[in-house]
């Protein structure tokens, strides 16, 4: 159906387009004030205060000085329409009190009309309506946004809600998100749709602006089903004494949540240095060190340096500085260069402050590795003291759940990476899982999470490798051919791909192409992976071919090296000849004694 065409002089709001029109011309017009027009039109007539319109634009005064932002916005909504303050036509004043839209300007409702974003997508996700979350309360706490014209505040505001954070990690009952969680929130963002989109209930939030050479703060705890605010706080920040404030918001907080904030919450050592150029180098390389992108890591490195250099007793600095060393190490360059630095890292993280969460995961990071020939005891010991200190760390939790599946625990892996969960900001667990459902023989599920891995990040090998690896545990030649190719073809010469493909020829009959798989897996070196799941996939390769003694003594050194999953080496049908030797019994009796079940409880 054609438009109506607009007669001369008419002035049209068009909400499906998101537009307004002058004589059939668009004009252009920014966000809040397109809003406010849409809101005002809306009400025609009638008299619109000032509060309403903060309401409507930003949810509450507290980040900004509303009066000139509401008469700036207004002075672009009259040009726009060509509109005079003191004859106006369209946009009355009414002094002290508010607006009236009295324009003759003809809405044109969307064709479609949206559901609005906040309230729709927080009854899609709030975790805390019914689902399987409800019972625990669950808060995000957000970077403080910087306001004015200042250029940098120095790690001011990310330092205050990392604070937070890990002053009410231990909350009873309450699910803090991690500071990782909340960085790539849009600032622009309403209160309820960042709930929303994190999942949570509660959300505190602020902003600081320096002022006659003061830093102001104001903040304020939101409660996004009741639609209020639970607090809120404006006062001078004295960045000298921010430790004492960051101690009184944290009460402040455990208050109205009416939870105990005991004194094992509080830090026992200062979480950050008091030498200024020191906290605001870590805070730039914590934040891009959480961002989850491996080509920030160098720059990430290089400020975490700068914060150690500057303050070398440092001791969080260090230990993030260790992990970002370690993960540089592991996923992108093997040079030992990034590995010796990680282990110094550590270990001075762990001599300037024993009680530092994040330097026993860190430590438990090195011990879990083919440096220390993945050290299942002590990292997992590592990992549950580091979640004794503060529970709200979930990249723990899930290595914590991935070194449990490598040692055959695999109910409890589940319930670590569940544990995860809540700390996720869409509330959804680590890809990671499907190693637990794979080797639990739970196929169908494990081809839902490679599915959802591929479409969430399609240049992740590890999928790549468990997709062809599903499908010939389920007797899927065809595709794992298919599969197997295409990730080879990625990856040429990449020992996890090559030794698979030697299981696909071996398990169709082709010995030759099989042997000459494995041969090309021994002969490279390097892998994306862990060398002892080539050495598994090796044993495989051997048992279809019958060569049960051979198959043995590559899956011992699997197992030697960090693959000693019993429940899959029982249920492979790719092992079954080597399941015949006695031996096999025997390395399973032994594995069983050696990791029992108690190893997965917390």
């Amino acid at each position: 159906m054609r438009r109506r065409k607009p007669e001369a002089g008419e002035t049209e709001l068009d909400l499906g387009r998101y537009e307004l029109r002058r004589q059939g011309r668009r004009v252009k017009l920014e966000k809040k004030p397109m809003e406010l027009l849409i809101f005002l039109a809306a009400r025609r007539d009638q008299l619109v205060s000032r509060r309403e319109i903060v309401a409507k634009l930003w949810r509450s005064d507290l980040f900004i000085d509303t009066e000139p932002n509401i008469n700036n916005i207004v002075r672009k909504i009259r040009t726009a329409l060509g509109d005079d303050s003191a004859k106006p036509q369209y946009l009355e004043t009414v002094v002290g009190k508010g607006y009236r839209f009295i324009g003759p300007v003809r809405v044109i409702p969307a064709r479609y009309p949206q559901t609005d974003l906040g309230s729709g997508a927080m009854t899609a996700v709030s975790p805390e309506k019914g689902g399987q979350w409800g019972g625990r309360s669950s808060v995000a706490i957000l970077p403080l946004k910087l306001l004015g014209k200042a250029a940098d505040d120095h790690g001011v505001s990310l330092g205050f809600t990392d604070a937070l954070v890990a002053r009410l990690g231990n909350l009873p009952g309450v699910d803090v998100l991690p500071t990782s969680a909340v960085l790539n929130v849009p600032a622009e963002a309403a209160v309820s749709e960042t709930a929303a989109r994190l999942g949570v209930r509660f959300v505190v939030h602020g902003a600081i602006q320096m002022s006659k050479g003061i830093w102001r703060l104001s903040t304020e705890m939101f409660d996004t089903h009741a639609q209020t605010a639970c607090f809120r706080r404006r006062l001078d920040l004295d960045v000298h004494r921010l430790s004492d404030i960051e101690d009184e918001m944290a009460k402040q907080i455990a208050m109205a949540l009416n939870r105990p904030l005991g004194t094992g919450t509080v830090e026992r050592r200062p979480r950050y240095s008091k030498e200024p150029m020191a906290y605001a180098e870590f805070m730039r390389g914590y934040r891009l060190s959480s961002a989850g992108d491996p080509a920030l890591l160098d720059e990430a490195a290089q400020h975490l340096t700068n914060a150690v250099t500057r303050d070398p007793s440092f001791s969080l600095a260090h230990a993030i500085l260790s992990v970002v060393c370690a993960t540089r190490h592991f996923e992108l360059d093997p040079a030992s260069a990034w590995l010796e630095k990680a282990e110094f890292h550590c270990r001075r993280s762990l001599e300037l402050d024993p009680d530092l969460a994040e330097a026993h995961v860190a430590s438990a990071f090195l011990l879990w590795g083919p440096s220390k020939n993945f050290q299942h005891l002590q990292a997992i010991a590592e990992l549950k003291r580091g979640l004794a200190l503060r529970n709200n760390q979930p990249q723990a939790y899930n290595r914590l759940g991935t070194i449990l599946a490598h040692i055959g625990l695999l109910d409890h892996a589940r319930e670590m990476y569940e544990r995860a969960r809540p700390f996720h900001p869409r509330k959804a667990v680590s890809h990671s899982i499907v190693q637990v459902y794979i080797w639990n023989g739970e196929y169908d599920s494990a081809r839902e999470e490679i599915q959802a891995w591929r479409a969430e990040n399609t240049g992740n090998k590890y999928p790549l490798h468990f997709a062809p690896q599903l499908a010939m545990l389920t007797g899927d030649v065809k595709e794992a051919k298919k599969l197997l190719e295409a990730a080879v073809h990625l990856s040429p010469g990449e020992p996890l791909f090559v030794s698979l493909q030697g299981v696909f020829y071996a398990l169709t009959g082709n010995e030759g192409k099989a042997l000459e798989s494995l041969a090309t897996a021994c002969a490279s070196p390097k892998s994306f992976g862990h060398a002892h799941h080539s050495y598994y996939q090796i044993a495989c390769i051997l048992g279809l071919l019958g060569r049960r003694e051979a198959a043995f003594e590559w899956l011992e050194r699997s197992v030697s090296s960090g693959f000693a999953c019993w429940p899959f080496f029982l249920k492979d049908p790719h092992l079954k000849n080597v399941r015949e030797l006695p031996v096999f019994e025997v390395l399973v009796s032994s594995l069983q004694a050696k990791y029992p079940d108690h190893l997965g409880l917390l």
